[in-house]
């Protein structure tokens, strides 16, 4: 039995596997879809937890990431191979995960680091192929899915709202560390202000529940609250 602590709502899981980032898995008719999968080497850890769940490999037939950093993606390639499921990305992602172009330099000095890192000590295998996604197309099999293009982070980054349920997967547009939701962490973000405008549409799209890339989910007013922030980073440039 899982814990309850890892079920979000009635087809949505946690998974712990990533331990500082947020994998999903949407558990539905068609079968398993999966959000973002964790840094590097994290396959065999994810089938193992959703085997708590009674999901079987052959049971994810997607794997969505939010956007191509490794953190997010670094699984997706063996779980890909372990389940065939198809690998979905923003079509402005695409050749970055599939290795074919580097990802964008740095803009600041203190970005480096950040990027040298992620380059050297969280470098992932990339996948064979992804279908590319962008807010005209759909998942197959998981109609009930809504793209939503938030770029900032990475020019690709994206959303995924589960119309049905009212569940809104920000991937790392949004952060709710330690209940404190912000916008995503600049020293990984390529553009703050298109980052920002991104929250912003976020913030007119109907959801109930948030569930971020990074820290806890968010079950109750969670629209609200993003909208709140949008306020408080409204006064706040107001008074610099």
């Amino acid at each position: 039995m899982i814990s309850s602590m890892k079920q979000v709502n009635d087809s949505t899981y946690l998974l712990e596997s990533g331990k500082f980032v947020n994998s999903y898995a949407l558990v539905g008719a068609n079968g398993v879809l999966l959000i973002d999968t964790a840094t590097p080497g994290k396959a065999d850890a994810i089938l193992k937890e959703l085997a708590e769940i009674n999901v079987h490999p052959a049971d994810i037939k997607a794997i969505v990431i939010t956007h191509a950093h490794p953190d997010h993606a670094g699984s997706c390639a063996l779980l890909a191979e372990k389940t065939h499921a198809r690998i979905y990305i923003h079509k402005n992602d695409r050749d970055v995960l599939l290795g074919k172009v580097p990802p964008p330099k740095p803009r600041t000095f203190f970005q480096k680091l950040p990027a040298f890192m992620s380059k050297h000590f969280f470098k992932y295998p990339p996948p064979g192929d992804a279908i590319p996604l962008d807010e005209d197309t759909g998942i197959e099999g998981f109609e009930d899915l809504k793209v939503i293009y938030t770029p900032g982070h990475t020019p690709g980054s994206m959303s995924i709202l589960d119309e049905k349920d009212k569940t809104l997967f920000c991937g790392d547009a949004l952060n709710n560390r330690g209940n404190r939701l912000t916008g995503p962490n600049k020293l990984f973000t390529i553009d703050t202000e298109l980052a920002w405008h991104s929250i912003a549409k976020l913030g007119a799209v109907s959801f109930k529940t948030l569930c971020p890339g990074h820290g806890t989910w968010i079950a109750d007013d969670a629209q609200q609250k993003v909208q709140d922030l949008l306020v408080a980073k409204r006064a706040s440039k107001k008074s610099a």
